[in-house]
């Protein structure tokens, strides 16, 4: 956003401001008597006099429909605890109000982004004061725990999931209609899907129809193979093996399909010209609701595995909320996220289109029945295959994984061979990594 004239970026500016010295608001406990409740085993007893807290947005989307939902619960609940979710702008993001002095009380943000807040020195491990008021993390599926957990180095918990992302397998029904070819099934492995790809790639009254597009070229594919170009432990690259190569050849196989090379962008292959007929990609049924209102003809169906690694598909990131370490009111920050993962609030977004991540299987079934473009498509074969652990990565991972995906493009140009590739990639992420180490 560029810079506005000087007066007006003042006004707004301070109107930021406004909303956090608000967050301020006065208490005649700010540490919420939790003290009280470690007495008898009894749950910590909180202040119920009136708190504003402010709450900061990183790298996630809070639209109006959910800080909706989490509000009106809230007032339900708690109605001394007044809410301020500030949207990420000019003045107002994370950064620039560490920067400032005016730390939020709650970040909603995603696990990947933990191991950055070690220094901006906000991280605030929530393990004594989830014990105190007796919070119940069996609610949650374990695989989301543990995910938010990655970076800790000694079980630290510094955020408690809402929602998680996904990644989903969508077709263009009218173009399998078109060529008489079955839609996907679930259960499908990768090279069952080259060879329907295969029926459905064709030239047709001039218009060339794509089969498959892994959405992003090797990053997804690789993920659910529980690999990374680089080893955060050792400081290594580990390219050159096996699981790169078996990744390498699938994309390749997939591209140089006759007829399904690259053209364009893959999303707007399919949401735009219509004429790719399956795509690997994440959540984007927001992006799907123009298209469906004009009579555009999709489904879904469950995620393509490895044979070796049934029913599990890439990293699937956990959406969370942390307490900051500066926050003076952690107990009313706490009240704040268990309305916000309570069975009501996760019930009604699971209907909104967001994936809970509660083990209850009666939430899971609700998932975007408040959805009208929803309606009538195979949802639940979103749910037959999990994501992959998230993994501990360097923090030099993604020029790690750029090296990687270079010299998948020099393979799949024919310029070099796959072992050459990815002797290459190991050799230059190596040099890549000692460099960095050396700054």
């Amino acid at each position: 956003m560029r810079r506005k004239q000087g007066f007006i970026y003042g006004i707004a500016l301070l109107s930021v401001f406004a909303v956090f010295i608000a967050g301020c608001g006065k208490t005649n406990d700010p540490a919420g008597s939790a003290e009280a409740g470690k007495e008898n085993g009894a749950a910590g007893k909180v202040s119920d006099a009136p708190v504003t807290l402010t709450a900061a947005i990183d790298a996630v989307i809070i639209d109006s429909a959910l800080e909706a939902l989490i509000k009106d619960q809230l007032k339900k609940k708690h109605p001394n605890i007044t809410l301020n979710i500030v949207q990420p702008a000019k003045g107002s993001t994370l950064d620039e109000l560490i920067a400032t002095g005016t730390v939020p009380d709650i970040v909603f943000t995603y696990s990947g982004r933990l191991t950055s807040y070690q220094d901006k020195g906000i991280l605030y491990d929530m393990n004594e004061l989830l014990k105190t008021h007796k919070f119940d993390l069996s609610r949650f599926e374990p695989q989301m725990i543990t995910d938010t957990k990655v970076g800790s180095a000694n079980g630290e918990l510094y955020g408690i999931p809402y929602s998680r992302n996904f990644h989903a397998f969508y077709y263009n029904k009218d173009i399998f209609d078109k060529f008489g070819v079955a839609y996907p099934q679930d259960g499908m492995n990768w090279d069952q899907i080259l060879d329907l790809a295969k029926k459905v790639t064709r030239n047709e009254g001039g218009t060339q129809y794509r089969g498959i597009d892994p959405g992003s070229g090797i990053s997804w594919i690789y993920q659910p193979l529980g690999i990374e170009a680089d080893d955060y432990k050792t400081g290594k690259a580990t390219l050159n093996n096996d699981k790169w190569k078996k990744v390498f050849e699938l994309v390749k196989a997939m591209y140089t399909i006759p007829g399904n090379e690259q053209k364009g962008t893959a999303i707007d292959n399919f949401l735009k010209e219509k004429n790719l007929a399956m795509i690997m990609y994440t959540n984007m049924f927001s992006q799907l609701e123009v298209p469906t209102k004009e009579g555009f003809n999709w489904d879904v169906a469950q995620y393509p595995s490895y044979p070796e690694r049934p029913n599990i598909y890439g990293n699937a990131s956990v959406n969370i909320m942390t307490i900051t370490k500066q926050s003076k009111y952690k107990d009313q920050a706490l009240q704040v996220i268990s309305v916000a993962t309570s069975d009501e609030v996760q019930l009604e977004s699971s209907r909104q289109g967001r994936i809970s991540p509660l083990l209850k299987p009666e939430i899971q079934a609700e998932y975007g029945k408040s959805l009208d473009i929803l309606k009538g498509k195979r949802i639940q074969s979103i749910f037959k295959s999990k994501p992959v652990p998230y993994p501990n990565s360097s923090p030099y991972r993604s020029k790690s994984e750029a090296i990687a995906v270079k010299y998948f493009k020099e393979y799949l140009a024919g310029t070099i061979d796959v072992n050459t590739a990815l002797s290459k990639g190991e050799d230059e992420i190596n040099k890549m990594l000692a460099a960095e180490k050396a700054k």
